[in-house]
């Protein structure tokens, strides 16, 4: 960033996060995280508001997206399953060489044909070794995948339910993973921290009517009232002051049909 004047980038795709951020010219700590980095604006995201001035400093594979976007086209990492069951595998043919060697010594002393011996000890290592292996495992993976369906939880790779059974610490991001990544409403308060009708119905009035930059909060306003049964009813639009990052407000003026008029201002607040 070379310079910046109340410029907002939803950067959601990178960090989760549901608010557009605030990006300014200065320098951050070199360990500074992806959502710490305010002076840096990254490809993929997206400007909310605001005018800046930039100097592209990697493009292509070299940017954060990119890297992302690289790292997806690799062959995922190997899980503990897997290599159980490649420790398993190895387990098994050394049981069989040493069967065969085992075998092939006893016919040999007790005067058995060579060839004879050779073939009886490579028939009982072929018996042994497991070809079901992979499609028992494969049935079993897929029974407990149907099991986890019927209590809501969609598996992708069938090898992740024996890995997340071993798991002792999880870590997960819970934007778009255990939440939505949407905004919603759980009330409408007076200053006393009253639950407050009044407040609510002004708030919708200014989200119903503004013309401005769409945003969640104005949604979450919207389908909180409609869900309590608040209508625009006969308020009409008389005037609107556009947002604007000084007052840090827009405000929108109505009156209904008796002549009331109604003063609804929303903030829009960016700590």
């Amino acid at each position: 960033m070379l310079d910046a004047n109340d410029f907002f980038v939803n950067q959601a795709v990178l960090t989760g996060e549901t608010f557009p951020v605030e990006k300014r010219a200065g320098q951050v700590a070199a360990k500074a995280s992806l959502a710490e980095r305010a002076n840096c604006v990254f490809r993929g995201t997206s400007v909310s508001s605001g005018t800046a001035r930039v100097l592209i400093a990697q493009t292509g594979k070299g940017t954060v997206f990119g890297q992302i976007a690289q790292r997806l086209s690799l062959r995922p990492p190997e899980t503990e399953f897997e290599r159980g069951i490649q420790r398993f595998g190895y387990l098994l043919t050394q049981v069989m060489l040493v069967m065969i060697i085992v075998v092939l010594a006893v016919n040999i002393f007790l005067s058995k044909p060579p060839i004879d011996s050779l073939l009886f000890a490579l028939a009982l290592a072929v018996g042994l070794a497991p070809e079901l292996l992979p499609a028992i495992i494969s049935i079993t993976l897929a029974h407990g995948a149907q099991a986890m369906a019927k209590r809501g939880v969609i598996v992708r790779r069938l090898n992740a339910i024996e890995n997340f059974g071993s798991m002792d610490v999880l870590c997960t991001d819970k934007t778009g993973t255990l939440t939505e990544g949407v905004v919603r409403l759980d009330g409408a308060c007076d200053p006393a921290g009253q639950p407050s009708t009044a407040v609510l119905s002004l708030a919708y009035l200014n989200a119903q009517f503004q013309t401005g930059l769409t945003n969640s909060l104005d949604d979450a306003i919207q389908g909180y009232a409609q869900k309590a049964g608040l209508k625009a009813g006969a308020e009409k639009k008389i005037d609107e002051i556009p947002y604007d990052f000084v007052r840090k407000r827009l405000s929108v003026v109505t009156a209904n049909d008796t002549g009331a008029r109604t003063l609804s201002k929303g903030r829009w607040t960016t700590s």
